[in-house]
């Protein structure tokens, strides 16, 4: 039985997205070319038309080739695949996110004060992108 498309990206999906916003813009080979492990072209090509259905890529023809780039920015995709994975797996809670990257020791207590001294200075520099 096939799997039902989802809105959340695959391992392989993802590798192909952050070769996408490396590169700007690239055909289907240059993607390939950005991407670990040894791919069949035909599995990227597939995998970039599967991400375009999904609404993650877009392209344009340029004479011969398919010209391909992300159609969202990094950190939008990120926010959608967070707040996704919060309420799949958090019950939405940051907290508990947070609680437990504590538990596995995969953040410090110092790690965390740092983030908390430059979450303000984050704040101003997302407010001064958005007027300017």
């Amino acid at each position: 039985m096939p799997r039902t498309p989802s809105e959340m990206l695959t391992e392989r999906e993802a590798q192909i997205m952050d070769a996408l916003w490396r590169l700007s813009a690239g055909t289907a080979d240059e993607v390939r070319a950005q991407l670990p492990g040894e791919l069949h072209d035909s599995t990227v090509r597939t995998l970039l038309r599967v991400l375009e259905g999904k609404g993650f890529v877009v392209h344009e023809t340029r004479g011969r080739s398919f010209v391909y780039r992300a159609a969202a920015a990094r950190e939008k995709v990120q926010r959608k695949a967070l707040r996704n994975f919060l309420a799949r797996l958090f019950g939405g809670s940051a907290e508990d996110l947070v609680l437990r990257l504590l538990e596995d020791e995969r953040i410090t207590p110092e790690q965390l004060g740092q983030l908390r001294a430059a979450e303000p200075k984050r704040r101003g520099e997302k407010r001064k992108n958005r007027r300017g």
